[in-house]
């Protein structure tokens, strides 16, 4: 059998509801504090907007960036190294673009190519500071500024970039530790080439490079039996 509704009382019916209390109250405070509202209003409004043309023209570099940037490596691509030097530095002026960090890298190849180490040296730098900490492209930062800095003879700042590079994992730090290992023992530093020799070896069993810690320890040896 249905059970009967529970009657609602006159003065129940008269006292205003929760919606009803809560929509007074806020009509009550829009009224008495519209100017704020309306400050707060159009503040959230200028916010959105920014970040909204903030986001637009970022993409709108990247997509200009994009194309200048695939123009410029074709002619990496096909050693036209002189060619492509003054299109990187084209690609280099859209700054906020993630293709800005990839031209500096590209150039500093580009003036490697065509034996302009101080140039090379200069946009390896600027790449270092462009990139983030751990990733590939802090690596090849790293890598290609070791690589000017050992063609310059600049061996300790060499080995010291170098190691920095063979400490990220990713695709160069076997090349990297190659040079390390190269530059240490460029500079006499035969302990360090043989250290680093070993890591390469410990990493890569079978390298050929356990003949080259054999020959350095050999040679150390035989530096030390000598009156």
């Amino acid at each position: 059998m249905a059970t009967a509704s529970p009657r609602i009382s006159r003065k129940e019916l008269r006292q205003p509801d929760w919606f009803q209390l809560a929509s007074e109250s806020a009509i009550e405070y829009y009224s008495a504090h519209k100017t704020l509202v309306f400050s707060a209003t159009a503040a959230v409004i200028v916010v959105l907007a920014v970040i909204w043309g903030w986001q637009a023209f970022k993409t709108k570099q990247n997509i200009e960036a994009s194309q200048e940037f695939t123009t410029a490596l074709s002619l990496y691509q096909s050693e036209k190294y002189r060619d492509a030097i003054p299109a990187f530095e084209k690609v280099k002026t859209y700054r906020w673009s993630k293709y800005s960090v990839l031209a500096h890298l590209y150039l500093a190849n580009s003036y490697i190519a065509t034996k302009e180490l101080d140039k090379a040296l200069s946009e390896a730098q600027r790449s270092l500071i462009a990139t983030k900490p751990n990733t590939l492209y802090r690596q090849i930062a790293l890598f290609t500024l070791a690589n000017v800095e050992e063609q310059k003879s600049q061996c300790p700042a060499a080995i010291e970039h170098y190691g920095e590079a063979q400490r990220i994992a990713g695709a160069l730090q076997v090349s990297a530790a190659l040079g390390k290992a190269r530059c240490a023992e460029q500079t006499g530093d035969t302990k360090t080439a043989i250290a680093t020799y070993k890591e390469i070896v410990k990493e890569n069993p079978g390298s050929p490079y356990a003949l080259k810690v054999s020959e350095l320890e050999a040679k150390t040896t035989q530096g030390a039996v000598k009156p």
